[in-house]
């Protein structure tokens, strides 16, 4: 069947992801599988699973424990998280436990909610028509990246959510692991769109961090990848008291991203001959080098130009001396493009909320 999430560019008759693609907002009016944790029923999924939803239930789960973990910043929970599921130390084994079984359930629930496409969570998603739940209901895979797919924490949390298609007696998803995410939206986009030889700048333009690498391809394959300093987001703000004081955030985040760009770039430029194509993976549901004004953080630039990427490719050329052109790609999409050859399948990215991508998509 066709994907009702995508939607053809009028401008230069791609394809891109329709913002209703989102599962953030969705309400979980009905529990599927009752006696578990029924006091997720009405809640958006964006309330019932996120990295910072896990992080909080550490922090106070560790005090139940008398585990002192206020040294430890937000970043590193997570990963205290999977190594306590084997940690010799029996509390913060216990507390890994604990957190991944519920959460694991949760995203059980979620999961086989879509699956199921119950009556009750149709009502509560009105912008979903019937081909929106028949495509998750004939979904084959569901591939799960970012931190929290990782190593046993990843194996554990499908453990969990296979446990509670089981309780349904409905067919589980095939639900895939990718444990090597870290720089996946800059692969991902540079397996679809960068030549078949040659050397480009990726950048992977997240609310948390930019990431910043340079790709080398060779016979169609990547051949080489050298990673920059990760630097942190900046101006990321997305409500203001008024116009001005968007307009303000809007062209610091420029200038930083701008920034940041062309210091990677002159890096790369000591190592090798570098392709003026610049491949950005951004999160932003974005096409044609348009940004959508209306979600997240770098929305505001859209009061620069909506198309973004004339933007950069102007300011760009200017900076470095050369014609530059570049490439806007929404991030859960460009995670998606790495997994191009599996067929009838949805990328979720596991973070502060769900990236949604769909391998499919003809850029």
């Amino acid at each position: 069947m066709s994907n009702p999430f995508l939607l053809t560019s009028e401008y230069d008759g791609t394809q891109y992801v329709s913002e209703r693609c989102s599962l953030n907002r969705a309400v979980l009016a009905k529990v599927p599988v009752k006696g578990i944790e029924d006091e997720i029923a009405g809640m958006t999924f964006s309330q019932i699973f996120s990295t910072p939803l896990i992080v909080a239930e550490i922090r106070r789960l560790s005090r139940h424990y008398a585990l002192d973990l206020s040294d430890t910043p937000d970043s590193r929970l997570p990963q205290i998280l999977n190594e306590g599921l084997v940690s010799d130390d029996a509390r913060l084994r216990q507390l890994s436990e604990r957190v991944v079984c519920r959460f694991g359930n949760r995203l059980g629930m979620l999961l086989l909610s879509l699956r199921m496409g119950e009556e009750e969570n149709r009502l509560a998603r009105p912008d979903w028509d019937d081909s929106c739940w028949d495509y998750w209901r004939q979904l084959d895979t569901v591939i799960l990246t970012g931190g929290l797919a990782s190593s046993m924490l990843g194996r554990r949390l499908k453990e969990q959510m296979m446990y509670i298609f089981d309780q349904k007696g409905v067919r589980p998803y095939n639900i895939t692991l990718f444990e090597n995410g870290a720089f996946l939206g800059v692969m991902g986009v540079a397996e679809r769109l960068m030549g078949d030889r040659g050397c480009a700048m990726g950048f992977d333009l997240g609310h948390t961090n930019f990431k910043r690498a340079l790709v080398r391809k060779e016979n169609g394959m990547i051949s080489g990848f050298t990673p920059f300093e990760t630097i942190p987001s900046r101006f990321m703000q997305s409500r203001f008291d008024d116009e001005s004081e968007k307009m303000r955030f809007a062209v610091d985040l420029h200038n930083y991203v701008v920034k940041s760009i062309v210091s990677a770039y002159k890096e790369a430029t000591t190592l090798t001959e570098v392709s003026g194509d610049f491949l950005i993976s951004i999160a932003n549901y974005t096409h044609s080098g348009y940004l959508n004004p209306n979600r997240g953080g770098f929305a505001k630039l859209t009061l620069l130009d909506d198309h973004y990427a004339s933007v950069l490719d102007e300011v760009l050329s200017g900076e470095l001396k050369r014609p530059i052109r570049t490439i806007l790609v929404h991030d859960a999409t460009a995670t998606a493009l790495y997994f191009g050859d599996v067929p009838n399948a949805v990328s979720l990215t596991l973070g502060t909320g769900f990236g949604v991508g769909f391998p499919e998509i003809r850029l």
